[in-house]
């Protein structure tokens, strides 16, 4: 036998077996009971989040421990930033099937911060995406959302709100929704009734009035370097954070955080999303 010949293939069923036992694990499920014991919370959440401002009204924190081991970014944007405008993809009903990389969606509308949002599968997005008032897929009752409107009156930029439900009458007098899975928090309660699922997050929170918007991004694909989190530590993250209200966006290989429209994962996500939004600023010479 020629090991000489085989070696090659040696080598890539050992890669392929890498890697599916890479993906497996950043699934991993922990018992309920135990997971509190095996990561504590500070594990997770520091005493102190410090936010390092990208832009006026919006700023960033980044979080690693390689103990836990855990990576993940948040952004901080407060709604009320004069000039602060909610782009998102797709916008138009002739978009509705276009699949694109929540980076590339970015680095194409400037954004100073993007992120994915709503599930979906092969051919539609599963929930409610509305753009710019137009109900570009439909609410699916199970799942909640968030939705954004527009400030009146001579008020600045925009107000949001989470609802633990997606239903029609609820996003009327909204310009913008997108869905998530479930919240995690809920009028400053974390959510625990979840599987302990570990693996890669994106999510939203907001302050109690609804105008300062917190999004989370958990690393979770490369589980050696960063496993990942399940919805209630996002819960408790949020509420540290300072959120009254929160939801889990699509996860998984699905999760990309943006800032000045490159990614801010370690790793480039392998996947286009259907659903994502951001928000753009005006130039210093735009002003």
């Amino acid at each position: 036998m020629n090991t000489k010949k085989l070696s090659p293939y040696i080598f890539i069923f050992s890669l392929f077996l890498a890697l599916s036992l890479t993906s497996c694990a950043s699934q991993r499920i922990i018992d309920a009971d135990a997971e509190p014991i095996l990561y504590p919370a500070e594990t997770y959440i520091p005493e102190n989040f410090d936010w390092q401002e990208v832009q006026p009204g919006i700023s960033r924190f980044d979080f690693s421990n390689p103990d836990f081991p855990i990576i993940y970014h948040a952004v901080r944007i407060d709604l009320t930033t004069p000039g602060l405008e909610l782009v998102c993809m797709p916008d138009a009903p002739e978009n509705r099937s276009r699949r694109v990389a929540t980076s590339k969606f970015a680095a194409e509308q400037n954004c100073v911060v993007a992120i994915n949002a709503t599930q979906f599968d092969s051919k539609e997005i599963v929930g409610i995406h509305k753009a710019n008032g137009t109900v570009l897929a439909e609410p699916v009752e199970k799942y909640a959302a968030i939705a954004f409107r527009r400030e009146q009156n001579g008020e600045q930029g925009y107000s949001a709100v989470i609802f633990s439900e997606q239903k029609a009458p609820l996003f009327q007098e909204y310009d913008y929704a997108f869905g998530g899975f479930f919240v995690v928090l809920y009028d400053s309660e974390v959510i625990y009734d979840y599987i302990r699922r570990h693996t890669s997050r994106s999510g939203a929170g907001l302050s109690a009035d609804g105008r300062v918007l917190y999004l989370l991004v958990a690393e979770g694909e490369h589980p050696l370097k960063s496993e990942g989190l399940s919805y209630p530590q996002c819960g408790e993250i949020f509420k540290a954070m300072g959120c009254t209200d929160a939801l889990e966006f699509d996860g998984g290989s699905s999760s990309e955080l943006c800032i000045n429209g490159k990614s801010v994962l370690s790793y480039k996500p392998l996947v286009t999303q259907a659903s994502s939004f951001g928000f753009t600023l005006p130039s210093p010479a735009q002003e």
